[in-house]
């Protein structure tokens, strides 16, 4: 692992379950859940990290759900017919 002049190996960890939640990546989601745990992290900030990648990776889903519903609403607005 790369070395890190301002962040300390828990908070490391931590953002790397956060974003393997928030990337999908069951392999490193184990990696760094496990690694977090080994040195010190409580199971607390690991369910936290666990709920920020969870946040994270809402957000596009929410947006493009929103994004399909404009479309639907900008089309029913101006009366068009399907053909």
């Amino acid at each position: 692992m790369e070395k890190f002049e301002h962040l300390d190996e828990k908070t490391i960890e931590l953002a790397g379950i956060a974003a393997s939640v928030a990337g999908g990546c069951r392999p490193c989601l184990d990696f760094h859940f496990k690694k977090a745990l080994e040195i010190g992290c409580s199971m607390e900030q690991a369910e936290e990290a666990i709920e920020l990648g969870k946040m994270i990776k809402q957000r596009p889903i929410n947006d493009i759900y929103e994004h399909a519903k404009k479309l639907i609403n900008n089309v029913k607005s101006i009366n068009i017919k399907p053909l």
